[in-house]
This record gives structure tokens, sequence and C-alpha cells, in this order.
């Protein structure tokens, strides 16, 4: 088992499609959610949801891409990506500039753009 070749020894979690979640989810590394989480997401780096994923909350990180569902707001202290298969309802804030929203996607959101970068969410060593 020394030679292991999975996500999560490279730094990554995932939450698969046919996973269900309640609770609160933090991820120190990049996380992609392609389940259904009823609960808060969080984390330090990347946070991707995916076509599959759907989010019922908050969800807080550096980066965010969303190309599935998200009922709750969204907390972007780096970018915003949303993907055109992308179903956001909620507050979205992120800082001015840094927010993508691609062609397709389907919004009932306010968006706040703060006008300064907002500080990275630290990584633990």
């Amino acid at each position: 088992m020394s030679n292991q070749n999975t996500a999560t020894s490279k730094g990554l979690g995932f939450l698969g499609e046919d996973l269900f979640v309640e609770g609160t989810i933090h991820a120190k590394k990049k996380l992609v959610v392609g389940g259904t989480v009823n609960g808060s997401v969080s984390g330090d780096q990347e946070i991707v949801i995916a076509v599959t994923g759907n989010v019922n909350g908050r969800i807080e990180g550096n980066t965010i891409l969303v190309a599935g569902k998200v009922a709750g707001d969204l907390l972007a202290h780096k970018r915003l990506e949303v993907i055109p298969s992308a179903t956001i309802q909620g507050e979205m804030q992120v800082p001015s500039g840094q927010l993508l929203i691609h062609e397709g996607a389907k919004l009932e959101a306010q968006c706040k753009t703060l006008f300064k970068e907002l500080p990275q969410k630290q990584t633990a060593s």
C-alpha cells in the first residue's frame, strides 16, 4: 500500500454523486462535491460543485466553481465562476472583477461585489 495513487493522497476531497451528507464539511485541500450536502461547505482552497452536485446551505472558500445546484449563500475570497449548467438561489459575495457567469447559468441570486479582496482562508501546514 505504500504506492497508493488515490485522490486523497494527491490532496483532493471528493463527495460522489451517490452520497448524501447532512452537516458541515470543511476541506483543507481542493474539494469536489458531486453528491448532495444539506449544510455548509467551506474550504481553504478550491471548492467545485460538479454538475451532479447539490448543496443546500452556505459555501465559503477561496475559489468556488459551480456547475451544479446551490440553494444558499456563496462567499468567495478570491474568485467565483458559474458554469452554464449551474443553478444558484441565494446571495453571492465576491471581490470586484472576480465573478464570471457563463451564458446559460440560472440565477435567482443577489450579488454583492466586494471592493477589495478578502483575506484568503489560511491553510494549515
